[in-house]
């Protein structure tokens, strides 16, 4: 599920099928669906199959078949997901004893992950995922899963370094799937962010204790209902600085970008609780300048999902980081996610000298037929 390297791998509607139903309609498919009194009464109906709304509620299933695969990529856990998503654009449903995660997106309908379950049965659950997305999709290039597990491939009977090499992809295999190696997540020694020992870290030690001269009055609190109001007003002062930055071209995918944040952090305190997450809150005298919060993926493994610092505090995400950090030190790695395709973040990610790349790889099914670009 881990590998080890220098550098990350590079990557470089139709409504008359989409409607809410609220009676009980039989699969015209053979396949394995669940079905029973507590799954939830509106659904989504896609060519005969139920897609149920991926909400809070459904922590503790999706929970049940994620820790069964133990995969300690970022995106394989419920708050990462939750939080990113709105209501009416997640749906699930239970396939072959696998928790199937979809992503509906305009005329397009996706897999977050591939089915969650026991190996044995994940390849036949994959089969209807991909019948359920076809069904639905004006191509069959749209069908895709994303944020792939380098172990699923071998469900797949897919050896990526066999086939293609590492460097090859994207890759067809079998003459049955196309894989594109996706953004790989950036994981570090929780014992190496808490120490930052050596010449490699001298910079962010270096950060660290001017801020600590600079700002005396500076304390940490654990993040709670109590701050949720300075977290809204941080990401409006965030937001202010970073637009005296930007260019013309560049401003509104920043605004969608950060349109996109600031939900995620919205769902993340409304459900805080819930989330099972665990967060800091930087002060400095009186004022909030910066926040973040993070989980476990597995005993192991922790996340960090989101930190904000006000940038024109020198030195203060550096000293935040590490503080989060130390609230993990009983596990082995941190993850922090992939670096969105932004050389900038990629930089900063590399700085902290990464252990280990969390490999991620999108699927796409050749045997529809037509419609692929060539």
């Amino acid at each position: 599920m881990l590998s080890q390297t220098d550098e990350p791998p590079g990557s470089n509607v139709h409504a008359s099928r989409l409607k809410w139903n609220e009676t009980d309609r039989t699969s015209a498919k053979n396949i394995a669906v669940l079905s029973n009194e507590l799954f939830p009464k509106n659904y989504l109906a896609i060519e005969g199959y139920r897609l149920y709304p991926f909400t809070v509620e459904v922590k503790p299933l999706f929970n049940r078949y994620q820790q069964h695969l133990q995969v300690t990529l970022s995106d394989y856990t419920f708050a990462n997901n939750i939080i990113w998503l709105s209501r009416m654009s997640a749906f699930y449903q239970i396939i072959e004893d696998c928790f199937c995660l979809f992503s509906l997106n305009g005329n397009c309908l996706t897999m977050l992950l591939p089915p969650l379950g026991d190996p044995s049965r994940q390849a036949r659950a994959l089969e209807a995922c991909f019948e359920i997305m076809d069904g639905y999709n004006p191509s069959p290039y749209l069908s895709a899963v994303e944020y792939v597990y380098r172990d699923f491939l071998a469900v797949l009977n897919i050896d990526v370094n066999a086939e293609s090499g590492e460097d090859s992809l994207p890759a067809l295999t079998n003459n049955q799937w196309l894989v594109e190696r996706a953004l790989p997540d950036y994981i570090y020694s929780t014992e190496d962010l808490i120490e930052l020992k050596g010449n490699p870290y001298k910079t962010k030690r270096s950060e660290i204790n001017q801020f600590r001269r600079s700002y005396p009055d500076h304390r940490l609190e654990v993040l709670g209902p109590q701050h949720w109001e300075g977290i809204r007003a941080l990401m409006d002062t965030w937001l202010k600085n970073r637009i005296q930055y930007l260019t013309g071209d560049a401003i509104a995918d920043f605004f969608y970008t950060v349109e996109m944040e600031r939900k995620a952090i919205e769902r993340a305190i409304e459900h805080y609780g819930r989330l099972d997450l665990q967060g800091l809150c930087l002060f400095i005298g009186d004022t909030l300048e910066g926040f973040t919060f993070g989980e476990r993926i597995t005993s192991t493994v922790a996340s960090v999902l989101v930190e904000k610092t006000n940038f024109a505090i020198l030195g203060s995400a550096q000293f935040l980081f590490r503080e989060f950090a130390k609230m993990y030190r009983d596990c082995v790695h941190i993850n922090v996610g992939d670096d969105l395709g932004l050389e900038n973040l990629r930089r900063v990610k590399m700085s902290y000298r990464p252990v280990l790349f969390g490999e991620k790889f999108t699927l796409r099914h050749l045997a529809a037929g037509d419609g692929f670009p060539s």
